[in-house]
């Protein structure tokens, strides 16, 4: 019938809706395998094609470990589709890999300063960048937070809480530019600081650092005793200064 929708579009539309809302790794194998064939078969019914890649290897494992050429004996599975699904524990290895080797440690103050300023080369106005950091201190995010003029910035504490949030990280560090001043805090900036601390430790995230960069400066709260802290048994901001 004219203008009758193919049997498996809406299907497809309901499987990228589920990807989308529960997350691809609370799909079950057949699934999982359907939508990764939507990337080299754009039409048509995978379903049928990823029962039989099961059916022939075992378990999703076994698809992504099998060779090219066993692939290619599937009935549907043309060259891109097998050479899609070799390459996928490679490009897993690698991505693993980059995670853990590529990923920079910033392990004291001078480490941070000089991953920052790589950053913030040529920012003609005030910027505002959470990092976000597992415990031995390696990168796993970046979160631009705002943009200002070239004097200020300001920051919601909800846009901070939320980039902090997103990471899954505890711990953050944060970071703004004095493109045309010093690297002195104002007073805005230690009551802003002290206010962040706060936001994050309700949610239990702590707050490693606050420096700020020029050019050529920087200068670390938490280096000069101006950073709070967050108790996180009794609720309370305390200032060291």
């Amino acid at each position: 019938m004219a203008g009758k929708k193919p049997l498996h579009e809406g299907h497809r539309q309901r499987m990228r809706q589920r990807v989308e809302q529960q997350g691809f790794e609370n799909l079950a194998s057949h699934e999982a395998l359907e939508v990764l064939l939507y990337t080299t078969i754009p039409r048509g019914d995978t379903n049928a094609l990823a029962h039989a890649l099961l059916e022939r290897f075992g378990s999703f494992a076994g698809v992504l470990e099998a060779g090219e050429e066993e692939l290619l004996e599937v009935e549907g599975v043309g060259p891109a589709t097998a050479r899609m699904l070799h390459l996928l524990p490679e490009i897993f290895r690698r991505y693993t890999r980059s995670r853990t080797q590529d990923s920079p440690v910033l392990r004291t103050t001078e480490d941070a300063v000089a991953f920052l300023q790589a950053r913030y080369v040529g920012l003609q106005k005030e910027r505002a960048l959470l990092v976000s950091l597992d415990r031995r201190g390696r990168v796993h995010g970046l979160h631009w937070l705002r943009e200002g003029a070239e004097d200020r910035v300001s920051l919601e504490l909800k846009d901070v809480v939320s980039a902090a949030l997103k990471s899954g990280q505890e711990r953050v560090l944060l970071c703004h530019n004095h493109p045309n001043g010093v690297a002195l805090p104002s007073r805005e900036d230690l009551q802003a600081t002290e206010n962040i601390v706060r936001a994050l430790g309700m949610v239990q995230v702590s707050l490693r650092d606050h420096i700020i960069l020029t050019e050529t400066e920087y200068f670390s709260m938490r280096e000069a005793n101006r950073l709070p802290f967050y108790d996180f048994e009794t609720g309370q901001v305390l200032r060291p200064y």
